[in-house]
């Protein structure tokens, strides 16, 4: 019955809700990802009003095997890189951690993020950040406790620059590329020389669902206060659906290989390639004067996420006290981000070199 009211609800949304910025492959698409979107916000809301126990006996009818508590695991239990007594390999905790799933993870979500950021100074930010982030919350979760080697070399050097670099690469093919989306010569200026679009190349279907452009974006962080504070946001709301996705299956017991994980990944990146168009636009175009309806959707989601992070986690995470060698760096380093922010636009660009500024 569940399925079947959903199926009705996106049935509706295809019909009748309204078009975006998209329009491949149908704009009939991205209005079921609209009403994919709605579901989910209402899922999440209804869990909100659950307790974390019947939170998860409702995941458990989404998939009998789970509903059990999870078994902690640390990735800083033996941080040693090189192991020469060891029976099986002399690398054997860089074997056990590269064969993890977390490292392939790593590598297609960086793919992924870049062809929807197109900025690669956006992308190194954001993948620092997070790196950051998970020392952070290491206290809270323990399998945010890595080796040095995992954090600096396997995550951002090899995984995340390698996800980096493959996105970079598929966005100037994608907008060097000239498609014929239409199947006919540009160069026919006879009528009847034309050909008809030939729907039954398989080759022409799948174009159908490649952009037909694919421009890259130019966030200019420094160029305004309002531009600043938007990426700044963006940033903020991206790092928050990343620990979102380790702080949810936590708490709910779902281990890292279910498929549900999967699903979720795939819903934000379907809602979140609107949704992020439609806030650069927001961000970039003066005569845009309202964040579109995905990008509202996306912001609720994050928002309920993490009201149910804190309704289900909160008596157990307030309880562990922040380290020092967290809480201090964290006040130091946003004091000084603050100090230096408000220099930068208040006196640097307006009294100081407005001139350069203005140029760069």
């Amino acid at each position: 019955g569940i399925l079947a009211a959903c199926s009705a609800f996106l049935l509706f949304s295809m019909l009748q809700m309204r078009d975006g910025l998209f329009i491949r492959p149908h704009p009939a698409f991205w209005r079921v990802v609209m009403g994919l979107g709605v579901l989910y916000l209402c899922a999440l809301v209804f869990l909100l009003f659950q307790s974390a126990d019947d939170a998860r006996l409702i995941m458990k009818h989404l998939d009998p095997k789970l509903g059990v508590p999870l078994p902690e695991r640390s990735y800083a239990e033996n941080c040693d890189l090189y192991t020469p007594d060891n029976p099986e390999s002399y690398f054997k905790n860089f074997k056990d951690t590269v064969n993890d799933e977390f490292i392939w993870a790593h590598f297609f979500g960086w793919w992924g993020k870049t062809l929807l950021l197109r900025d690669y100074r956006l992308c190194w930010v954001l993948s620092i950040s997070f790196e950051i982030l998970e020392l952070t919350f290491a206290h809270l979760l323990p399998n945010f406790h890595e080796c040095w080697w995992d954090h600096i070399i396997l995550d951002i050097l090899v995984c995340n620059a390698l996800g980096i670099v493959m996105g970079l690469l598929t966005i100037r093919y994608l907008h060097m590329k000239e498609y014929n989306w239409a199947g006919v010569d540009s160069q026919q200026t006879k009528v009847e020389d034309k050909k008809k679009p030939s729907w039954y190349n398989p080759m022409t279907l799948l174009k159908q669902f490649t952009p037909q452009t694919l421009d890259t974006y130019n966030w200019g962080i420094l160029s305004s206060w309002k531009r600043f504070l938007v990426v700044i946001l963006l940033i903020v709301l991206i790092s928050i659906v990343e620990l979102n996705a380790f702080f949810l299956k936590t708490l709910l017991w779902i281990p890292p290989p279910n498929p549900l994980n999967i699903y979720r990944l795939l819903l934000w990146c379907l809602i979140g390639t609107p949704g992020l168009r439609e806030y650069y636009q927001f961000a970039t175009d003066t005569k845009t004067k309202k964040l579109g309806t995905m990008a509202w959707i996306c912001i609720a989601n994050v928002f309920i996420e993490v009201l149910i992070c804190i309704k289900y986690g909160g008596a157990m995470f307030w309880q562990i006290p922040t380290p020092p060698e967290v809480k201090y760096p964290w006040i130091i380093g946003t004091t000084i981000f603050t100090v230096s922010s408000v220099f930068y636009f208040a006196i640097y660009k307006n009294y100081i070199n407005p001139q350069k500024v203005k140029n760069n």
